[in-house]
């Protein structure tokens, strides 16, 4: 679904994806500017062990390609692969959405990465074919949906999130609420698919924060006020191919990808990172009743007895309070408890006795006594 934002053009509130690293064969490419890309900047990433340096490292050594008011890493990185028993040299680039400028809102897409392809190659720091450009693999994607929420909407979200959180004892894992209101689950380093990295934010409050030429110079921020975005993370090459029902994890595979998978990413993300709400279960009533008012008042009830614990005694009182009318208040009291009687008081666990009931009524108890009894 697209709906007109305020700042003239339409937000995409489908889920999108918003950034993710391509890894080409580096045979494949032709380097042009050496002062960026250049042997000697090449990062091992592969230990003996076969350990993978984490790719917020790599991305921090990664050398940036400027454009207009925003950047592009890219990295020679060198892997080993224990299949061929070689290091393989790739070319990593670091690719995100502000490529596409004023289109940014749009995410990647596969009627947008001709045009994202044509930028990087005019940018003149290395040549790969659009057919190896499509080919290359994909990993670290950011999958996001936007959205409209004003200030205390948003607030009022996050802070409902933050208390079904699900709670952690273990550092950095679990929810995080800054005080201007963004919220995240995990951190990107210590992210798993058993508790994935999520978060809520402003896009506003992040360009102002972090001081955004970008945004500045292809937008009017005043207009952008009220767009927030929930984002979440597949790290792994399997995240990818498991997630996303992919074979291969490719830019083309990836891009051939339905919304309904790619949104199922962030609902998965939503799910494991909250508590699952109970649901509350009201035992269907045998009676079959002509008034709707009766039907709710056993449900009433019955939720106040079986699911909140109390007494028949404080519910009742509970209830009466919200009828000042005096002779309402004593008719309802008689249709209240005749309903309890005969369909929510049984057994003998029940929560109150049938015959305490009578005998407080009996004894003019005040909880249950109208002043015109």
């Amino acid at each position: 679904m697209n709906v007109k934002g305020k700042n003239n053009f339409i937000l995409n509130t489908n889920a999108s994806i918003d950034s993710l690293k391509l890894r080409i064969q580096l045979s494949k490419i032709e380097v042009l500017d050496t002062s960026i890309l250049d042997e000697k900047t090449k990062l091992i990433i592969s230990k003996n062990t076969g350990e993978i340096i984490d790719e917020v490292d790599i991305k921090h050594h990664a050398k940036e390609i400027q454009f207009n008011n925003y950047t592009i890493k890219v990295a020679i990185v060198s892997q080993y692969n224990f299949n061929l028993k070689i290091n393989i040299d790739y070319l990593d680039i670091f690719l995100h959405t502000k490529i596409l400028e004023e289109d940014y809102f749009e995410g990647i897409q596969m009627n947008n990465i001709e045009r994202i392809y044509q930028r990087l190659m005019e940018a003149n720091v290395f040549k790969v074919t659009f057919e190896d450009f499509l080919l290359s693999g994909v990993n670290d994607i950011d999958i996001k949906k936007d959205f409209i929420a004003d200030k205390i909407q948003f607030k009022d979200l996050t802070t409902y999130l933050k208390k079904i959180s699900s709670s952690s004892s273990r550092r950095n894992v679990g929810v995080h609420k800054y005080a201007n209101g963004n919220i995240e689950f995990n951190t990107r380093r210590t992210s798993k698919p058993s508790h994935p990295f999520l978060k809520l934010y402003d896009k506003v409050l992040e360009a102002e924060e972090r001081k955004s030429e970008f945004f500045e110079f292809y937008f009017n921020m005043r207009k952008l006020k009220d767009i927030k975005r929930i984002e979440a993370t597949l790290k792994t090459t399997k995240d990818v191919k498991t997630k996303l029902e992919l074979n291969e994890a490719t830019l083309v595979k990836l891009l051939a990808t339905s919304n309904e998978l790619l949104n199922s990413v962030i609902a998965d993300a939503v799910n494991r990172n909250l508590k699952e709400v109970k649901t509350i279960q009201v035992r269907k009533t045998t009676n079959e009743r002509q008034s709707n008012l009766d039907k709710f008042i056993y449900i009433h009830i019955a939720n106040c007895v079986q699911n909140q614990n109390m007494f028949f005694e404080d519910a009742l009182k509970m209830t009466l309070e919200h009828f000042p009318d005096r002779q309402n208040k004593y008719r309802m009291k008689k249709l209240i408890s005749q309903i309890y009687i005969d369909e929510i008081a049984e057994g003998k666990n029940k929560k109150v006795n049938v015959e305490r009931l009578r005998l407080l009524n009996f004894i003019g108890w005040e909880n249950l006594r109208s002043s015109d009894a």
